[in-house]
């Protein structure tokens, strides 16, 4: 369901279907190595040295853990959130817009910012206190430095 709407708000402001260019996978933290403190991460899936689609790996217990400190914020609006900022990564990806390999701090930021507008023009119902909370936040996780890894991922600490 937040893929859907995600789906439709990354459509409807930047003009692109991604639909087909992604899949979704939930991560095992005690299994699957860097995860810790990330809500997501985005990878390249490849075959034959081409790319075949990307891959929006969500880390549940570290979402569900952040929902739990902040009962503010409802499940859903959360992942619309989430879900729309790495649509926009794989939109701006395929379009040219920006180079998976060499994702910067500044692509980060960039796609934050369009996140935050493309909901404010189609409104999901509690994305303002998304929105309060992640500007409370003393140190936005979103802006430090190791939301971009090397190694062809990137990983999405909002």
């Amino acid at each position: 369901m937040s893929s859907d709407i995600a789906d439709y708000i990354v459509a409807k402001g930047t003009r692109s279907d991604v639909r087909t260019l992604y899949d979704i996978a939930c991560v095992h933290p005690e299994r699957d190595a860097g995860y810790d403190d990330i809500f997501a991460r985005l990878m390249r899936v490849e075959e034959s040295g081409r790319l075949r689609h990307y891959r929006i790996c969500l880390n549940d217990d570290e979402i569900m853990d952040f929902l739990t400190r902040h009962p503010d914020i409802d499940l859903l609006t959360f992942l619309v959130f989430v879900m729309t900022h790495e649509l926009l990564h794989i939109q701006r990806f395929t379009c040219g817009q920006a180079d998976f390999a060499r994702a910067c701090h500044d692509e980060e930021v960039l796609v934050d910012n369009l996140t935050r507008l493309l909901m404010a023009k189609h409104p999901v119902t509690g994305r303002g206190k998304v929105f309060k909370l992640l500007d409370k936040l003393a140190a936005p996780p979103l802006y430090n430095q190791r939301a971009i890894s090397d190694g062809g991922v990137i990983n999405a600490y909002l």
